[in-house]
């Protein structure tokens, strides 16, 4: 019972502490997160705790986005959160934490990526992720990449597959809208539709490394 009480005492101790020092860090025009930082970096639990909880189930999602797995997600936040205490020193409390925090996440999701490289599941994933470019609305700069990318995929097909996959594929029409426009039958939008995935996939797996960074910039930032 002693024990347990000890430990609740050193509990409330570190707690008054953290919030004393919190405290003391506003009186000198130091922002909450500012003050949070100065106390990670001197090895303060209480402060590793406080950043967690205010972006680890934000930064939970943006991961799952990626990976479309809750316990491999789970593991890449622990990992993520793990890097952020290890490398507290290096912390620049003038800074905003978030950035510092989601570069560190970036590289956690894009090593993790590198090491499943060669699983299907994985590359199944990935093209799902190629697909969603055509829709996702980002910033100038990463929409660039995005456009060249999907271009560069595109001229892969012959002229014909090519219009079939936008229509289909960019542009939302269904398989007999298609058949109708271009005058032929709705089976031969289908094979050239599956003789078109089987190409994009080739590309996705040939541009692994240029894809995931896009995909990373997009749902990390």
């Amino acid at each position: 019972m002693r024990g347990i009480l000890s430990k609740f005492a050193i509990l409330n101790v570190a707690q008054r502490v953290f919030d004393a020092v919190l405290f003391m860090a506003k009186s000198y025009n130091y922002s909450e997160e500012q003050a949070t930082l100065l106390l990670l970096k001197q090895g303060n639990l209480d402060a590793f705790n406080t950043l967690y909880n205010e972006h680890g189930r934000k930064l939970f999602i943006h991961i799952q986005q990626m990976t479309k797995d809750e316990d491999a997600t789970e593991e890449l936040l622990q990992d993520v959160f793990m890097k952020v205490w290890d490398n507290r020193s290096g912390i620049d409390a003038s800074r905003p934490f978030r950035p510092w925090l989601y570069t560190i996440a970036r590289n956690t999701v894009y090593n993790y990526y590198r090491q499943v490289a060669k699983d299907h599941k994985i590359q199944e994933q990935l093209y799902l992720h190629f697909e969603d470019l055509y829709h996702l609305e980002t910033d100038e700069d990463i929409r660039d990449k995005q456009e060249a990318l999907l271009a560069r995929a595109l001229d892969t097909l012959t002229e014909r597959r090519r219009t079939i996959f936008t229509l289909c594929k960019i542009e939302g029409k269904s398989y007999e809208e298609v058949a109708s426009r271009l005058g032929i039958s709705v089976s031969t939008v289908s094979n050239m539709m599956v003789k078109s995935n089987q190409q994009i996939r080739r590309f996705v797996q040939e541009h692994y490394d240029e894809l995931l960074m896009i995909l990373l910039a997009i749902h990390l930032v």
